[in-house]
């Protein structure tokens, strides 16, 4: 049989192939994984529940979001993200990690520059014209 550090190390390298890391990021992944593979030789039964790579704090920050599924960070947006690495949609991952509906999975700062761009090109303004005016084209219909 190979040596758990050999099979630590080769899962590391997997999971590298496939997700940036860095060295930092590659040592305490290989210390998890041989910890892991350790307690499984000895009989010891793993969390049911998989623990996330990163705390709420760490994912979600001014500048950038990270995933808290593979510990990937330096991102703007989850969804795209979530869609291609894990095949998942942004409600499964609130689901999963008890994410409020009102947190977005977006870099703060990103949506308020988004939110502040909508505010001056007018959106929310022209959004109420349209409707008042397809309510009062209604209530004409009506008569």
């Amino acid at each position: 049989m190979a040596d758990l550090l050999e099979l630590a190390t080769d899962i590391v390298i997997a999971h590298a192939s496939t997700t940036e890391m860095t060295s930092d990021d590659l040592m305490n992944e290989i210390k998890a994984v041989y910890a892991t593979l350790k307690g499984l030789e000895q009989g010891e039964a793993g969390d049911v529940t998989a623990k996330p790579a990163l705390t709420r704090r760490q994912a979600f920050k001014k500048d950038e979001v990270g995933c808290m599924i593979c510990g990937k960070t330096g991102l703007t947006t989850l969804k795209r993200h979530l869609a291609t690495a894990h095949e998942m949609k942004p409600g499964q991952y609130r689901k999963r990690f008890n994410i409020p509906q009102d947190q977005p999975l977006a870099a703060t700062n990103y949506v308020e520059k988004k939110r502040q761009i909508a505010l001056d090109r007018g959106l929310g303004n022209n959004l109420a014209k349209a409707r008042a005016a397809k309510k009062t084209k209604a209530k004409k219909a009506k008569k």
